[in-house]
C-alpha cells in the first residue's frame, strides 16, 4: 500500500516518531487507523442508520472523556516562553 500525504502531515509523522511517540511510521499509522475504526465502525449490515449513529454518539462520548484525560494530564499549549 502506497500513502500519499501533505507536507504538513508528513512533518507530523516524521515529528511524532522523533518526539518518541512512536518507533516506526507503521507503528503511527496503525496506532490511527485504530482509533478511527473505534470512533467511525462501519455500519453492520442490517442496523440501519438509527442504530448506526446511536453506537457511533457512545463512541465520540468515550472519546470525547478520553481527550478531556489526556488534555488535564498533558497539556498541548506551552506557556508563554517554553
Amino acid at each position: 500500500m502506497t500513502i500519499h500525504l501533505s507536507k504538513d502531515l508528513e512533518q507530523f509523522v516524521h515529528d511524532a516518531i522523533r518526539a518518541g511517540r512512536y518507533a516506526t511510521e507503521d507503528e503511527l499509522f496503525n496506532d490511527a487507523l485504530e482509533r478511527l475504526r473505534k470512533l467511525s465502525p462501519l455500519p453492520t449490515p442490517g442496523m440501519g442508520s438509527i442504530g448506526a449513529m446511536r453506537d457511533d454518539a457512545d463512541l465520540l462520548d468515550q472519546a470525547v472523556e478520553h481527550a478531556m484525560k489526556v488534555r488535564e494530564e498533558r497539556p498541548w499549549r506551552l506557556a508563554a516562553g517554553e
